[in-house]
Protein backbone atom coordinates (compact mmCIF):
# COMPACT_ATOMS: atom_id res chain seq x y z
CA UNK A 1 0.00 0.00 0.00
CA UNK A 2 2.93 2.56 0.93
CA UNK A 3 4.71 1.45 -2.02
CA UNK A 4 1.00 2.59 -4.19
CA UNK A 5 0.80 6.09 -2.44
CA UNK A 6 4.88 6.79 -3.54
CA UNK A 7 4.39 5.79 -7.06
CA UNK A 8 0.62 7.76 -7.02
CA UNK A 9 2.30 10.95 -5.58
CA UNK A 10 5.11 10.85 -8.15
CA UNK A 11 2.79 10.42 -11.11
CA UNK A 12 0.61 13.24 -9.56
CA UNK A 13 4.14 15.52 -9.17
CA UNK A 14 4.89 14.45 -13.01
CA UNK A 15 1.76 15.53 -14.09
CA UNK A 16 1.65 18.71 -12.57
CA UNK A 17 4.89 19.29 -13.77
CA UNK A 18 4.10 18.46 -17.38
CA UNK A 19 0.52 21.08 -17.04
CA UNK A 20 2.89 23.82 -15.41
CA UNK A 21 5.73 23.28 -18.36
CA UNK A 22 3.10 23.16 -21.46
CA UNK A 23 1.18 26.41 -19.52
CA UNK A 24 4.51 27.54 -19.61
CA UNK A 25 5.37 27.49 -22.94
CA UNK A 26 1.54 28.34 -24.12
CA UNK A 27 2.36 31.48 -22.42
CA UNK A 28 5.67 32.38 -23.99
CA UNK A 29 4.33 31.64 -27.41
CA UNK A 30 1.09 34.05 -27.03
CA UNK A 31 3.67 36.57 -25.65
CA UNK A 32 6.37 36.33 -28.58
CA UNK A 33 2.74 36.41 -30.81
CA UNK A 34 1.52 39.44 -28.75
CA UNK A 35 4.98 41.41 -29.22
CA UNK A 36 5.28 40.67 -32.80
CA UNK A 37 1.71 42.18 -33.60
CA UNK A 38 2.86 45.48 -32.12
CA UNK A 39 4.82 48.55 -33.27
CA UNK A 40 8.47 48.64 -31.60
CA UNK A 41 9.14 51.65 -29.76
CA UNK A 42 11.23 54.27 -31.78
CA UNK A 43 15.01 54.49 -31.12
CA UNK A 44 16.06 58.30 -30.70
CA UNK A 45 19.77 58.68 -31.89
CA UNK A 46 22.57 60.18 -29.84
CA UNK A 47 23.04 64.09 -29.44
CA UNK A 48 24.72 65.50 -32.39
CA UNK A 49 26.44 67.81 -30.15
CA UNK A 50 26.78 68.59 -26.66
CA UNK A 51 28.19 71.93 -25.29
CA UNK A 52 27.48 72.05 -22.04
CA UNK A 53 25.28 71.10 -19.38
CA UNK A 54 23.19 74.48 -19.70
CA UNK A 55 22.52 74.24 -23.02
CA UNK A 56 19.47 72.82 -24.94
CA UNK A 57 20.81 69.59 -27.01
CA UNK A 58 19.60 68.86 -29.97
CA UNK A 59 18.99 65.37 -31.16
CA UNK A 60 18.56 63.77 -34.62
CA UNK A 61 15.63 61.39 -34.66
CA UNK A 62 15.89 57.48 -35.91
CA UNK A 63 14.11 57.12 -39.42
CA UNK A 64 11.42 54.93 -37.36
CA UNK A 65 9.85 57.26 -35.41
CA UNK A 66 6.24 57.79 -36.10
CA UNK A 67 5.06 61.35 -37.39
CA UNK A 68 3.14 62.78 -34.55
CA UNK A 69 1.51 66.03 -34.02
CA UNK A 70 -0.43 67.72 -31.50
CA UNK A 71 -2.51 70.83 -30.55
CA UNK A 72 -0.86 72.75 -27.76
CA UNK A 73 -2.91 76.10 -28.08
CA UNK A 74 -5.90 77.05 -29.82
CA UNK A 75 -7.44 80.78 -29.65
CA UNK A 76 -10.98 79.57 -28.71
CA UNK A 77 -13.79 81.29 -28.76
CA UNK A 78 -13.42 83.96 -31.20
CA UNK A 79 -15.28 86.44 -32.43
CA UNK A 80 -16.51 87.04 -36.33
CA UNK A 81 -13.62 89.65 -37.16
CA UNK A 82 -11.45 88.46 -34.91
CA UNK A 83 -7.99 86.43 -35.18
CA UNK A 84 -7.52 82.96 -34.47
CA UNK A 85 -4.14 81.28 -33.80
CA UNK A 86 -3.36 77.61 -33.41
CA UNK A 87 0.52 76.14 -31.89
CA UNK A 88 1.36 72.28 -32.65
CA UNK A 89 3.84 70.24 -31.88
CA UNK A 90 5.37 67.64 -33.78
CA UNK A 91 8.83 66.05 -34.96
CA UNK A 92 11.41 68.73 -35.85
CA UNK A 93 11.52 68.82 -39.54
CA UNK A 94 8.09 68.23 -40.30
CA UNK A 95 5.94 69.84 -43.02
CA UNK A 96 2.90 70.94 -41.72
CA UNK A 97 -0.21 71.80 -43.50
CA UNK A 98 -3.52 73.83 -41.83
CA UNK A 99 -7.12 73.83 -42.84
CA UNK A 100 -9.96 75.71 -41.47
CA UNK A 101 -13.47 75.02 -42.98
CA UNK A 102 -16.35 77.34 -42.16
CA UNK A 103 -19.82 75.37 -43.61
CA UNK A 104 -17.12 72.85 -45.16
CA UNK A 105 -16.11 76.21 -46.94
CA UNK A 106 -12.27 76.46 -46.50
CA UNK A 107 -10.57 79.62 -45.17
CA UNK A 108 -8.57 81.08 -47.68
CA UNK A 109 -6.63 83.19 -45.21
CA UNK A 110 -3.01 84.19 -46.15
CA UNK A 111 -1.80 82.88 -43.21
CA UNK A 112 -3.06 79.34 -43.74
CA UNK A 113 0.19 78.30 -45.15
CA UNK A 114 2.10 75.22 -45.41
CA UNK A 115 5.18 75.56 -43.02
CA UNK A 116 7.96 73.20 -40.96
CA UNK A 117 7.98 72.63 -37.47
CA UNK A 118 11.04 74.23 -35.66
CA UNK A 119 13.94 72.29 -34.12
CA UNK A 120 11.74 71.74 -30.93
CA UNK A 121 9.25 70.79 -33.51
CA UNK A 122 6.66 73.12 -32.62
CA UNK A 123 4.66 75.11 -35.34
CA UNK A 124 2.29 78.37 -35.40
CA UNK A 125 -0.23 79.72 -37.67
CA UNK A 126 -2.42 82.96 -37.46
CA UNK A 127 -5.39 83.56 -39.17
CA UNK A 128 -8.28 85.65 -39.69
CA UNK A 129 -11.35 85.14 -39.20
CA UNK A 130 -13.81 86.56 -41.62
CA UNK A 131 -16.60 89.00 -40.37
CA UNK A 132 -19.05 86.60 -42.49
CA UNK A 133 -18.36 83.57 -40.84
CA UNK A 134 -21.51 82.16 -39.06
CA UNK A 135 -21.19 80.98 -34.97
CA UNK A 136 -20.14 77.95 -34.57
CA UNK A 137 -17.73 74.94 -34.11
CA UNK A 138 -15.45 74.65 -36.92
CA UNK A 139 -12.74 72.23 -38.19
CA UNK A 140 -8.86 72.98 -38.08
CA UNK A 141 -7.02 70.37 -39.54
CA UNK A 142 -3.16 70.00 -38.98
CA UNK A 143 -1.67 67.42 -41.30
CA UNK A 144 2.10 66.75 -40.48
CA UNK A 145 4.51 64.96 -42.61
CA UNK A 146 7.64 63.43 -41.27
CA UNK A 147 9.95 60.21 -43.10
CA UNK A 148 7.08 60.07 -45.53
CA UNK A 149 4.74 58.97 -42.50
CA UNK A 150 1.31 61.13 -41.64
CA UNK A 151 0.14 62.68 -38.78
CA UNK A 152 -3.43 64.30 -38.48
CA UNK A 153 -4.78 66.20 -35.86
CA UNK A 154 -8.35 67.98 -35.79
CA UNK A 155 -9.00 70.98 -33.16
CA UNK A 156 -12.34 72.48 -32.88
CA UNK A 157 -12.70 76.50 -33.22
CA UNK A 158 -15.58 78.26 -31.85
CA UNK A 159 -16.74 80.70 -33.51
CA UNK A 160 -19.09 83.17 -31.34
CA UNK A 161 -20.75 86.59 -31.25
CA UNK A 162 -20.23 86.41 -27.35
CA UNK A 163 -17.50 86.17 -25.78
CA UNK A 164 -17.72 84.30 -21.95
CA UNK A 165 -16.58 86.91 -19.33
CA UNK A 166 -13.02 86.45 -18.05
Amino acid sequence: MKRYRTRRRIRNITISAGVLLVLLVGAGVAYTFYMSQTETAPVIAKPTSIVNKNTVTHVTLANNVPANASVQSLTSPVRPGDNASISVKGNPGSTCTIKVEYNKVSSTDSGLIAKKTDEFGVITWSWFVEATVPEGKWPVTINCEYNKKTAVVIANLVVTKTLPQE
